[in-house]
């Protein structure tokens, strides 16, 4: 019947397929049993405080007589949930011979453009052919539709259906198999150019293939929603989304599923919220061939835990910041250092993490991350700061090149030795917070006091190095040296001869010298020369 063929072209319905039962863990998809029907019920679009359809009315006389698709509006009984109250007949003006159709709305629901059959020219009776156009409607005084015209784009040989109006209403998308395009039916959009509209452009080949691209649906954040039986997805129509970056669109991706099946899905809606909508699938288990279902990304509470990087120890107090578009949720961490969101599947998240005296951590990760393991871990890494000093003596500012300097990490056991350059200077980086140390520095045989560093006197937060300075002990004079082949060293007069050395051991003044080594012996002797003229002499 032609009926039947226009049924095909409106909604290039395929033949059933047996449908695997899916697994649904990330997605709900919910059959809407208060309004599908054993016939044909299809592309819900939400409307006032409910959802207006199409679904196949009953049989009038014409020349080919068949099911009639008419549009019926259906209110919701509460806001969060999938059930209607019974789907009344939208207007009267639209209850006519001819089939009507995924419609799209104006912002302020006060116009519509829906999809219409219409007679070809050019032939009689069952051989006139159908053809599909878009038509305008204007929501009157009497709150009814009334007004239909054509959109000034519609072509006679060709189909022009389901309409999509962008948020904004000055772009309207729709499908057709007009000239220009890539094959069956494709993807098109034209801009509104005051009360009308200029000419359609195809999407092109990233959004369009050889086969059919079918039912657009422009999102609230300007998302491309579309259906496709080219080869790849899941059955027959498949229900894949693109967005647009820097003026081109992205490669599709395929919904998979349980929105899509080994059937065919289509009508795909998403709401304001992002997070539920509407799609039809004649997939097993409905009440009829195509039903109208509702769809709702779930919750699931996750369990984020912060860590030091170091040392696996948690970290209470800690500030976590979850964004997403429409979302920013701020968190300090319990007494476990953990904190448990909820978060929505099908969503990329922002998490940020604070701590004093550790570095900032930042990540973008997908619900499906955060919701694979028990607890998603977030190590923070201690802030790691400068240490600069210098080695100078006691009591003075004189420097000490060339020290030992020795770092000696008492939190790891970990030690670290650098040389003082000829300045004196010594630098140690990646000193670690929350860590203690003690400096100690050497130089011959002196060395320093130990130098404290607990890890409560560190500023982990300071922009400045850490500066210090250890202090060695002033060494002993050096020792002198006695040079025997010195004939002054004593400053012995020339013109006198000495006494003989026996005098030495015999007056009480030298005493026993055989215990002393050569230095004191001659420190000795000097001592007696410097005092002494008449010792002096010997």
């Amino acid at each position: 019947m032609l009926i039947k063929k226009i049924f095909i072209l409106f909604l290039f319905f395929l033949p059933l397929m047996g449908f695997g039962q899916v697994a649904i863990e990330e997605v709900t998809v919910t059959n809407l049993s208060d309004l599908n029907t054993p016939k044909n019920d299809f592309v819900a679009v939400p409307y006032s405080n409910g959802i207006m359809f199409n679904t196949d009315g009953t049989k009038n006389k014409c020349d080919t007589c068949g099911f009639f698709h008419n549009l019926r509006f259906a209110q919701k009984k509460l806001e969060e949930d999938c059930s209607f109250s019974p789907a009344e007949m939208v207007s009267s003006a639209l209850q006519t011979k001819y089939n009507y159709g995924a419609p799209t709305f104006s912002s302020d629901g006060k116009k519509m453009i829906l999809s219409q059959n219409f007679n070809r020219p050019g032939g009689e009776g069952k051989n006139r052919g159908k053809k599909l156009k878009l038509v305008s409607a204007t929501l009157n005084e009497q709150n009814t539709w009334a007004g239909l015209s054509d959109l000034p784009f519609n072509l006679t040989d060709y189909e022009t259906t389901h309409p999509s109006l962008s948020p904004d209403g000055q772009r309207l998308f729709f499908a057709s198999n007009r000239e220009g395009g890539q094959g069956g039916m494709d993807i098109w959009v034209v801009m509104r150019q005051g009360d009308s509209w200029g000419e359609p452009a195809n999407l092109g080949p990233t959004i369009n293939s050889p086969d059919n691209e079918l039912f657009p649906h422009i999102s609230a954040d300007g998302r491309l929603y579309y259906s496709s039986n080219k080869a790849g997805g899941l059955g027959q129509l498949d229900i894949y989304s693109s967005s647009m970056e820097n003026g081109a669109w992205v490669s599709p991706e395929n919904l998979g599923a349980p929105i899509n099946s080994s059937a065919d899905d289509m009508g795909y809606v998403v709401l304001e919220d992002g997070e539920s909508g509407y799609l039809t699938s004649n997939r097993a288990g409905g009440k009829g061939n195509d039903d109208l279902y509702c769809w709702r990304i779930n919750e699931i509470p996750v369990i984020l835990a912060v860590e030091d990087a170091t040392n696996a120890k948690r970290l209470p107090g800690s500030k976590v910041t979850i964004t997403r578009p429409g979302l920013n949720l701020s968190l300090d961490t319990d007494e476990k250092g953990g904190v448990q969101p909820a978060i929505t599947f099908k969503k990329n998240y922002t998490v940020q993490v604070e701590k004093e005296g550790y570095l900032p951590w930042e990540k973008e990760v997908t619900a499906r991350e955060l919701a694979a393991v028990q607890e998603y871990i977030i190590p923070l890494t201690p802030r790691a700061y400068q240490m600069k000093g210098d080695v100078k003596l006691i009591g003075s500012e004189a420097i000490v090149p060339g020290s030992k300097v020795v770092l000696h990490n008492i939190t790891t056991g970990e030690k670290k030795e650098i040389i003082a350059d000829e300045n004196a200077l010594f630098t140690f980086d990646n000193i670690h917070c929350f860590e203690s140390y003690e400096l100690i520095a050497y130089k011959d045989d002196r060395a320093s006091e130990v130098y404290p560093l607990p890890s409560s006197a560190i500023d982990c937060n300071s922009e400045s190095p850490t500066t210090l300075t250890l202090r060695l002990p002033v060494p002993p004079p050096p020792a002198p040296v006695c040079n025997c082949n010195d004939a002054g060293m004593l400053s012995l007069p020339i013109d006198e001869t000495p006494k003989t050395i026996r005098v030495l051991g015999s007056r009480p003044q030298f005493g026993d010298s055989h215990a002393l080594d050569e230095v004191g012996f001659y420190d000795k002797l000097k001592k007696r020369y410097d005092s002494s003229k008449r010792d002096a002499a010997f």
